[in-house]
């Protein structure tokens, strides 16, 4: 191994100290001397680190080295986890990747054996959209609103308590799981509109168990649109319900104080599907999809999401339904390094992702039919200078909702923009902007 040096400084590396490198990885890029300002290459790309190598560098007085962030996750040891412990960690990496491989292939021949009478994508007869009321021009039953708003409470402290039970008790009570989907079937055949809105109502709290039932809902209603069954409802929802639940064993302080994440805290953020995971995979009684759903939730069409970078032919039709609800969840939330968009923005910014592969396109075109392009809840302006707040999605209209007009004498009416030509949208407005005196109603 010959030391060499170079003259520009590596760009996207990051300093990583020698004892927290994990053995038995092969380098997909050089790392260098991360204490010499003479950038020093140690090793070269497709080098494999090996207890050998990291007592060469020891004794070569190298304390730490400067990581390309391609290796940067796979080459970092967990929290509690040391070098010692590699021999009896590569055994259970092993054992996961088997185990995740064996889920996988399940799920797949479940996928396959359900096709041949129930496309995931085509409306059967089993569909759950048939039990759907058709759309109405009607507001809100303000019983049913607060009906559905106190549910959602309730559901989430139910929620809560799974977490709590699966975390504590490497169990979960199925009772409690089909209480939620069972509510939630009841809800969106009731008024689909207001349990859309309970549902993709964004609270800042760092509640994952919220996020978690809001994701579940709004996942829940996009599978109701692409034609799915009650049963693939349910091992969608549950697989929503409980992706977060490997957040609890992962230090995640770092996602709610004022500074971006760094390069090692990110790191840190990608592995709780694979906590999650093997939280889940303990339990007989989740269904395999669910976990494989839970597992492959930030994974992306093209190749960019994580844990494994899997592409589109490697992701589970369900969990690319799953991966757009909870990106949209995320981009309307705030937390305090990162301010929440306008649901518009947030559905602009996935049609986009859409269009450049990234995210299943039929998964975000049922989004927009389940909330609107100016989605359920929204405040827009219409090209006659009028504002309204959106309160119905057209279903495959999208981009003509049915709106209640504001009236400076408060006498509101309900309008429904499918049937007029010279009436529409023309843009979302914030509620800052509604304060301001050109807007004053």
């Amino acid at each position: 191994m010959v030391a060499q040096s170079v003259n520009t400084k590596p760009s996207e590396y990051t300093s990583l100290n020698l004892d927290r490198i994990r053995m038995g990885v092969k380098l997909q890029a050089p790392i260098y001397d991360g204490d010499s300002e003479k950038n020093i290459l140690l090793l070269a790309s497709g080098k494999t680190i090996t207890k050998g190598t990291i007592e060469n560098l020891k004794r070569r007085g190298i304390r730490s080295v400067r990581v390309h962030e391609r290796d940067l996750i796979n080459l970092t040891l967990a929290p509690g986890e040391s070098q010692n412990s590699q021999t009896n960690s590569a055994v259970e990496n092993r054992r996961r990747k088997n185990q995740l491989q064996s889920a996988y292939a399940a799920s797949q021949k479940q996928e396959a054996d359900s096709k041949r009478t129930d496309s995931p994508w085509q409306i059967q007869t089993s569909s759950f959209l048939h039990e759907i009321r058709p759309v109405q021009a009607t507001s809100y039953s303000p019983a049913m609103k607060n009906q559905y708003r106190e549910q959602f409470a309730v559901l989430t402290k139910i929620t809560d308590d799974i977490y709590r039970q699966l975390l504590v008790t490497r169990r979960i009570s199925m009772p409690q799981i089909y209480d939620i989907t069972n509510i939630s079937f009841s809800q969106m055949a009731q008024d689909m509109d207001l349990f859309v809105l309970e549902g993709i109502t964004p609270i800042d709290d760092g509640n994952y168990c919220r996020h978690g039932l809001q994701m579940s809902s709004l996942a829940m209603a996009i599978g109701t649109q692409l034609g799915l069954s009650r049963e693939k409802l349910i091992h969608l929802a549950i697989g929503c319900l409980l992706h977060d639940t490997g957040m609890n064993r992962i230090d995640s302080k770092a996602l709610w104080s004022n500074e971006p994440l760094n390069p090692i805290q990110y790191v840190e953020l990608k592995k709780h599907p694979i906590i999650t995971f093997d939280l889940l995979s303990k339990v007989h009684e989740i269904p395999t999809i669910s976990k494989i759903i839970a597992y492959q939730i930030h994974e992306r069409c093209d190749g960019s999401g994580y844990p494994r970078g899997q592409k589109s032919n490697q992701i589970h039709p369900l969990s690319k339904i799953a991966a757009v609800a909870d990106k949209f969840i995320d981009l309307v939330s705030t937390r305090p390094n990162k301010t929440g968009l306008l649901p518009y923005q947030a559905a602009e910014k996935l049609v986009y992702g859409a269009a450049q592969g990234k995210y299943d396109r039929n998964a975000v075109r049922a989004l927009l039919q389940s909330i609107s392009l100016y989605p359920v809840g929204s405040l827009v302006e219409l090209n006659n200078g009028q504002l309204a707040i959106v309160i119905r999605t057209n279903r495959i209209h999208y981009d003509n909702p049915i709106v209640e007009v504001l009236e400076q004498n408060g006498m509101n009416h309900l309008t429904n923009l499918s049937d007029y030509e010279d009436v529409h949208v023309v843009r979302a407005v914030s509620k800052e902007e509604l304060q301001a005196p050109s807007f004053a109603i």
